[in-house]
C-alpha cells in the first residue's frame, strides 16, 4: 500500500496535537456550527499546514502565539495570499478570552469573501 505524502502525515500528526486555543476553536467551527461554513483543522494549503481552512471562501485561519516570529508569518502569510487565500490571524489570548468577538470575525470574513 502505498504511503501518504509527508505533508498529508504531517497535518495527521499535527491534529493529534492542537493546542488547546485551537481546540477550543475547532469545537466552534466544527459541522458548520459557525453560520452553516465548512471548515477544516490542520488543512493542507499547497506547501504549508494550516489551522484552518474555509474552502467555499477560501479563508485560512490562523491561531498565532507570542513565541512565533513576525518575519516567518509574514512571508507564510504572503505565499498562502499568493495563492488566492485569504488570511485572518487571530491571536491566542483573543482565542482564550473573547470566542464571541473571534467568532463574528471569523464569519464577516468568510462572508467577505464568498
Amino acid at each position: 500500500m502505498a504511503q501518504a505524502p509527508a505533508h498529508t502525515r504531517k497535518a495527521r500528526v499535527l491534529r493529534r496535537w492542537a493546542t488547546a486555543p485551537e481546540a477550543v476553536l475547532w469545537q466552534a467551527l466544527r459541522n458548520r456550527k459557525l453560520a452553516g461554513l465548512k471548515f477544516r483543522r490542520k488543512a493542507i494549503a499547497g506547501p504549508h499546514v494550516v489551522d484552518f481552512l474555509c474552502p467555499a471562501a477560501r479563508l485560512v485561519v490562523e491561531v498565532t502565539g507570542q513565541a512565533q516570529h513576525a518575519r516567518v508569518l509574514e512571508t507564510r502569510d504572503a505565499e498562502l495570499m499568493r495563492m488566492g487565500l485569504g488570511v485572518l490571524r487571530l491571536k491566542r489570548r483573543d482565542v482564550e478570552t473573547d470566542l464571541s468577538n473571534v467568532l463574528a470575525q471569523i464569519e464577516q470574513a468568510a462572508r467577505m469573501r464568498l
